[in-house]
């Protein structure tokens, strides 16, 4: 049995936004949601993020989630995600729920908003310049659209320093992380994609886990297993939850998804998101009870 407190892969939550149902910020359920996510060993949490159905948020909410992990994060870092790709309205999201909370936040991140170099350059220093603390790159294309090739990606990071992570989720992950862990050896390396390809990832030289399944214990374990070389042990934990895996990251339905199991766990009230997410497919009921979520809550 492996310590997953003293691991050297730290594991990142990634928190969703709680909705009542009728659709208002659940900030209760958001506070036992963090909580819950600090109980299952993640060292660090990102906010805002994808999985934060951020786009529905307006910005106001998203200041008041914010302050909402903050509260609840029990010490561990914060990272604040702006995900707009629209330039000023990404600056209006730095001024208005970065910028206040500036102190309390390690790092913001952004993704990949232009597929050139030299677009994507400007955006980051203009972050950068807006709130002066480090950058994570979220390299995401499939909600943005937005790909960037290899070449274009490390003449971006050779010219923003103030990059200090990226987050790897275009495929292939593993092939992505390796290129760049050879070209910048002081470059952290997120693996992402629900933990679908982790043991690749780190493999291939990620050095941290972006969580945002409903079982971050298991992303913690399988880290955690790896960091003490027993890639058997790693493989295993992720082998027991790769039906989980699958069905909460769907596109589409991933969200509502997690969300559900998490309501099963007792930690949020309700599995309600808001448009352009689907809800929750009421037919999946039984397959949610065999993966372990019995319906009682």
């Amino acid at each position: 049995m492996t310590d997953a407190q003293h691991s050297s892969i730290p594991v990142w939550g990634m928190v969703l936004t709680p909705f009542t149902p009728t659709g208002a910020v659940d900030h209760v359920s958001l506070a036992r949601h963090v909580s819950a996510l600090v109980a299952d060993g993640v060292q660090g949490l990102i906010a805002l993020g994808v999985i934060a159905e951020p786009i529905a948020l307006t910005r106001a909410e998203r200041g008041q989630v914010l302050d909402t992990v903050l509260e609840h994060a029990q010490g561990r870092p914060v990272v604040a995600t702006v995900m707009s790709l629209d330039h000023d309205d990404r600056r209006l999201d730095l001024r208005d729920v970065v910028a206040p909370r500036r102190d309390h936040l390690q790092a913001v991140m952004v993704p990949v908003s232009s597929s050139h170099a030299d677009v994507l350059v400007r955006d980051l220093k203009d972050t950068y310049q807006n709130t002066t603390l480090p950058l994570w790159l979220q390299d995401y294309p499939m909600p943005t659209g937005i790909h960037i090739g290899l070449s274009d990606l490390l003449r971006v990071l050779a010219a923003v320093p103030e990059v200090a992570a990226v987050k790897c989720e275009a495929p292939p992950t593993f092939w992505r992380i390796h290129k760049l862990a050879a070209a910048q050896s002081n470059l952290t390396l997120l693996s992402g994609m629900g933990g679908a390809n982790l043991v690749e990832d780190l493999v291939a030289g990620a050095r941290v886990v972006a969580c945002g399944i409903s079982r971050p214990r298991v992303l913690v374990d399988a880290a955690a297993a790896w960091d003490v070389g027993d890639l058997a042990s790693a493989r295993a934990h992720l082998g027991r939850i790769a039906g989980l895996i699958g069905l909460e990251t769907q596109p589409g339905t991933s969200v509502a998804v997690r969300k559900e199991h998490w309501r099963r766990r007792g930690i949020i009230s309700s599995a309600t998101v808001r448009p352009p997410q689907l809800p929750y497919p009421e037919f999946l009921s039984a397959l949610s009870t065999e993966l372990g979520y019995s319906n009682d809550h």
